[in-house]
């Protein structure tokens, strides 16, 4: 019996990938008051793929998207 993998690719739609990047800039400041700058780090580059990926990263854009 084989195990299917991870799918190749997740969707998100707007409003829930908006809720995904406010609760990981949440965690990412959480983390970084208590010094866990391995895992601060991390999440920062996450919360930066998910900010490229919906545009945030424009200058047009502004600030952290919230």
């Amino acid at each position: 019996m084989t195990v299917p993998g991870p799918p190749d690719e997740v969707s998100y739609g707007l409003e829930e990938s908006l809720e995904l990047l406010a609760a990981l800039e949440d965690a990412r400041d959480a983390l970084a008051d208590s010094d866990h700058l391995a895992v601060v780090a991390q999440v920062e580059h996450e919360i930066a793929r998910l900010s490229r990926k919906l545009g945030f990263d424009r200058p047009s854009g502004g600030g952290d998207g919230r």
